[in-house]
């Protein structure tokens, strides 16, 4: 996709990779960017940038579908939506039925509430574009973060069949997995411990995942992965199951 006078919308867009993504896009002349967030900074950060903020929780259906036709009727249609937002929570069986609850909201239920809307407006123009944010997670997994690792493997699954089910009707869909990141929300949970195992390939920024993800839907690629080892990893895992899991255990035993 070029992103030449295009309009996009961002949800978890108040800082991090969705405030990089959109610091990104405007360097390819957009018609419109739009950024959603729950944080109510997001509409600063829109200000500074000069484009469009909105306060919404992604979880909550009626806001984000209203918030999504509001925008549909103010400039005719969305062509690139980047279903962001997205929570971390670390934790094993332990983990809270209310965390679980919040963790799927909006770490699935958010990407569906938004396709409800736009898929079918993007069939109707016979095109659009509906990114992810899964994280390498999702491909591989992450120990100790039982409740994050699930959902985002539900997020690879719904892009697939999104994929599958509209891709010959003008959709077109990625997903966006990066390992680590420096954002407030990897920054906050401990793992950048130089000898912690997810730290083996490296921390990027945000703006390094803006330029990658420019790049991947530039060539329309379903994967777009920033941390280029991932591919090697997930035919890994594909080709040999049992010692891949093998592998994983003995990262976490260290």
């Amino acid at each position: 996709m070029n992103l030449k006078d295009k309009n996009i919308v961002i949800t978890g867009g108040a800082d991090g990779i969705g405030k990089a993504l959109a610091k990104r896009f405007l360097n390819e002349s957009p018609n419109s960017v739009h950024l959603i967030d729950i944080n109510p900074n997001v509409i600063h950060v829109a200000e500074l940038m000069g484009v469009k903020g909105y306060v919404v929780d992604v979880s909550n259906s009626n806001n984000l579908k209203l918030t999504l036709n509001n925008i549909i009727n103010q400039i005719g249609k969305i062509d690139l939506f980047c279903s962001n937002a997205g929570i971390q929570e670390f934790g094993t069986l332990s983990t809270t039925d209310e965390s679980w609850d919040k963790t799927w909201q909006v770490n699935v239920m958010s990407h569906i509430y938004a396709a409800r809307v736009l898929i079918p407006h993007m069939v109707d123009n016979e095109d659009g574009y509906f990114l992810i944010t899964v994280s390498a997670a999702g491909l591989l997994n992450m120990p100790g973060a039982l409740s994050y690792a699930t959902t985002k493997h539900a997020a690879l699954g719904l892009a697939e069949n999104l994929s599958i089910m509209y891709g010959n009707k003008g959709v077109k869909v990625s997903v966006l997995c990066p390992q680590l990141v420096e954002t407030d929300m990897v920054t906050s949970t401990g793992v950048l411990d130089k000898n912690h195992p997810l730290m083996r390939d490296g921390l990027l920024s945000a703006d390094q995942v803006a330029d990658d993800t420019v790049k991947g839907l530039e060539k329309e690629d379903f994967l777009i992965l920033p941390h280029p080892q991932v591919l090697q990893y997930i035919q890994g895992k594909a080709h040999n199951y049992d010692s891949w899991l093998a592998n994983i255990r003995r990262l976490v035993k260290k």
